[in-house]
């Protein structure tokens, strides 16, 4: 699975994959935007909604990234590019249009040789773990025996990139032993701060494929996508927090109705409160 943003990962991989395990929460856009869990009184296991006051509350006339502070027409850091390698040329962009100042990153997306350019065996593309493209086109010799990884019965060769559930990259190289760490891995991100902010400070509703453990492919809009409240789940469990689309909220477990939906005929689209504060949906195909 390919993403449109990456970070690199805290010392402790296992941790961070695991804990994600059995929660249906949003937390990756959450904790990449800097929201902060909220816990029941009776549970931890779970985070019930997320605090995302603070973020919501900042200056709209600066841009901000991994907890740091951009004026208008400054340039990321470079420990904040490293972090993105899939983006190139960021600074913070500041634009007024029909009255209305907006802003935002600006970034020109790394399009990598391998995109469009396929390699016939033996040949193949070799990576570092903190690129976002290919290092280098390698063809062994017949007679190389190259080192070899594998993962969930499947065998990578020297240099080869594969993925870890949704948002670990791996690199094959004689560091991997089978066991996930930041040797051999690094944590990928959805670049929601670079790409999504507008959508997230409006309140827009993310659309994801058949799960929420990617990154979003959509956004519902509330200024051009309405909303209507379908029906209170059986499962839904009452607390103070509340989903926002736009001005409108829901309660927990309520099922919402947003929008006409283009491709109803192939996809059904299904939007609910379900961790707040934003209001969440997920496409299947029928």
């Amino acid at each position: 699975m390919n993403h449109l943003g990456e970070k690199f990962p805290t010392p402790i991989l296992e941790f961070r994959f695991s804990c994600n395990y059995g929660c249906v929460s949003n937390k990756k856009l959450y904790t990449e935007i800097g929201c902060k869990p909220i816990y029941s009184n009776d549970s931890n296991s779970c985070p019930v909604a997320y605090d995302c006051e603070k973020v919501f509350a900042r200056p709209s006339n600066k841009c901000y990234l991994n907890g740091n502070v951009y004026e208008p027409v400054e340039s990321l850091s470079k420990i904040d590019s490293a972090l993105n390698p899939c983006f190139t040329a960021c600074f913070c962009d500041q634009r007024t249009y029909d009255n209305k100042t907006t802003t935002k990153f600006t970034c020109a997306k790394v399009e990598c040789p391998s995109y469009f350019t396929r390699l016939r065996d033996p040949c193949y593309y070799q990576y570092d773990k903190d690129s976002c493209c290919e290092v280098k086109k390698y063809c062994p010799e017949e007679k190389t025996v190259d080192h070899e990884c594998v993962h969930e019965n499947q065998v990578y060769k020297n240099g080869q990139r594969f993925y870890v559930g949704d948002y670990l990259q791996c690199v094959c190289s004689s560091e991997f032993n089978g066991t996930i760490s930041d040797k051999s891995c690094r944590e990928v991100g959805c670049s929601y701060e670079i790409l999504y902010m507008e959508n997230i400070l409006i309140r827009s509703a993310p659309v994801y494929f058949e799960k929420v453990d990617g990154c979003p492919i959509e956004w519902f809009n509330p200024e051009y996508d309405a909303a209507t409240v379908v029906e209170i789940t059986s499962a839904s469990k009452s607390n103070d927090h509340k989903c926002k689309y736009g001005d409108l909220s829901f309660s927990v477990g309520q099922n919402i109705t947003i929008g006409q939906q283009s491709d109803s005929d192939t996809y059904k689209t299904t939007c609910s409160c379900n961790t707040p504060p934003l209001v969440t949906c997920i496409k299947v195909r029928k």
